[in-house]
């Protein structure tokens, strides 16, 4: 048929006779394939390639389903394993991506590994019942954020100076380390800290006792004679480590065990 045939055929299917509108019919269709124009499948036809959902499997997907009780059910799971209050689990997507098939009477337990560390995104499994019959056993994968109130810094610090201590709330997936104990200071920054960033242990260390340079009090002696002089301490140190400490007036060295009060029971000399 010549071309300017093709076009007369497709317009006049082109009108619903019933109507009196323009229709896209197979007439239009054909001419249009035969034309070498694009044509738009129809709604009908696009549904024919999407995935289907497979048992015991949910599809990939985010916020793309509704399904309050399933977000429920894993933010009281996590909270309940991690030791925290729900409002202190954030469930960012449940990792559905069908339609979660248990109605609104439905009983929902959710179960993770034995070595899930609920560090942001969760392999869970989600069972559904109802009237004691299984109408659901998935396995997600969910997006978390698990909220905790861990030690933070109060203001900037500098490396080697004390860290004042505040509280702040800090997702959990982004601590490096655990949190220090907040009772168990002071503590040195062993690098630059901003003010409100997580103190881990492993960006501190335990402030000592007795700094180098410090003033102490050598005692040495024994049988009812003590003689107490003034000293210098060589180097950081804990009460009861074993330090070495200057004498000025003599310029010797003496070595000895570091009291709480300031005294160091000389052991020996440096020589």
């Amino acid at each position: 048929m010549p071309p300017r045939a093709a076009r007369t055929v497709s317009q006049q299917a082109a009108v619903d006779p019933s109507t009196h509108r323009p229709c896209l019919g197979r007439g239009v269709v054909g001419a249009m394939v035969a034309l070498g124009l694009g044509v738009v499948a129809p709604p009908a036809a696009l549904a024919m390639g999407a995935p289907e959902a497979q048992p015991g499997r949910a599809l990939p997907g985010r916020d793309a389903v509704q399904a309050p009780l399933v977000t429920a059910a894993i933010r009281s799971h996590i909270a309940e394993k991690v030791g925290v209050a729900e409002h202190d689990v954030e469930v960012r997507s449940h990792g559905l991506g069908t339609d979660f098939p248990c109605g609104p009477r439905a009983r929902l337990t959710v179960e993770s590994g034995p070595s899930e560390t609920f560090q942001r995104y969760v392999r869970l499994r989600v069972r559904g019942e109802l009237a004691g019959e299984v109408c659901a056993d998935l396995r997600v994968r969910a997006e978390v954020v698990v909220w905790e109130q861990v030690p933070v810094a109060a203001g900037t610090v500098r490396s080697g100076e004390t860290i004042s201590l505040s509280t702040g709330r800090v997702a959990r997936h982004t601590l490096t380390g655990a949190p220090v104990d907040p009772f168990g200071g002071p503590y040195l920054a062993v690098g630059p800290l901003t003010a409100g960033a997580p103190v881990t242990v492993a960006r501190v260390r335990t402030a000592p006792d007795w700094r180098s340079g410090s003033n102490v009090t050598i005692v040495a002696g024994g049988s009812g004679l003590t003689i107490r002089t003034p000293g210098r301490l060589l180097a950081d140190a804990a009460n009861g480590d074993r330090v070495r400490v200057a004498n000025p007036a003599t310029g010797a060295v003496v070595v000895g065990v570091i009291t709480p009060d300031g005294l160091v029971r000389a052991q020996g000399a440096e020589r």
